[in-house]
């Protein structure tokens, strides 16, 4: 454990499991990880705000993640959410690898860099998808890993695979499918997630420095907020969106994503969204 590079012995699991909400006992089995699954995300939501703040860096050190993230209540983008969740599996026994996917969603372009990442469990000779940081669009527990693969519920989703080799994952709605990202298991490293981090923190093309980017999914509603305007999807309906005024826009962290923001943090999002 003390050798992973995933820093299982490091991550402090009981208060990981109450700030989630996790009840009961955990092993490397598949009731737990789809437990973990959809525990985390209702819990914790996608937060850009260190990036819009101006903050230089967003640590993706274990020691900083878990600071963040477990003990202040915080929401984190993708790849602090993943360090938090491969040691959190790392430490209960599962074996994974990590992966980085093109993001389909926002541009339509499947050629895209590869942003985001996420883990490929394996358990009893089967493969799974664990996606935990995805916001609002990704799904709410693990989709087994295999060409036209389904996961249906309140919120489905599938998995196709194109000529390149490319498996793409799909939010089924009513309006039809939602392409997410595409992927192949080609392994990465946490080693990797330090060049990623630096492209959504500093280049003028990431959709994330320049807007509040907010989203959490819980059983019954997924909420996303973009800029100023707020998305609520619910099961089986159309999405609905509205403007949000600068009194909402500061109260949204904490009323609609439960993000507890520290006063400081507080008063430098007012002054972002004053303006100059």
């Amino acid at each position: 454990m003390a050798d992973s590079m995933w820093q299982g012995g490091g991550v402090d699991l009981d208060a990981y499991l109450e700030r989630v909400g996790h009840r009961g006992d955990v092993a490397a089995d598949l009731p737990t990880l789809r437990g973990l699954h959809a525990a985390h995300v209702d819990a914790i939501a996608f937060d850009n705000l260190d990036a819009l703040l101006g903050r230089e860096a967003v640590p993706l050190d274990l020691d900083s993640v878990q600071e963040k993230i477990v003990r202040q209540g915080r929401g984190g983008w993708c790849l602090e959410q993943v360090v938090l969740m491969a040691a959190v599996l790392d430490r209960i026994g599962f074996t994974f690898t990590a992966f980085a996917g093109r993001t389909r969603i926002r541009t339509g372009s499947r050629f895209g860099p590869a942003l985001h990442v996420a883990l490929c469990v394996e358990l009893d000779g089967e493969h799974w998808l664990h996606d935990v940081s995805f916001g609002a669009y990704g799904p709410h527990e693990p989709v087994r890993l295999a060409e036209h693969a389904r996961l249906d519920d309140d919120w489905s989703f599938d998995l196709v695979r194109e000529q390149t080799g490319e498996y793409v994952l799909r939010f089924l709605r009513p309006e039809g499918p939602v392409e997410l990202y595409g992927f192949t298991t080609d392994v990465r490293h946490p080693s990797d997630f330090e060049i990623l981090n630096h492209f959504c923190l500093t280049h003028p093309r990431s959709p994330f420095n320049h807007q509040m980017v907010l989203q959490r999914t819980q059983p019954g509603v997924r909420h996303i907020l973009a800029g100023s305007t707020l998305t609520e999807i619910r099961p089986a309906r159309p999405a609905t969106s509205r403007e949000l005024d600068k009194d909402e826009l500061l109260t949204a962290p904490a009323d609609i994503f439960g993000i507890a923001l520290a006063p400081g943090d507080a008063q430098a999002l007012r002054t972002v969204l004053d303006g100059p």
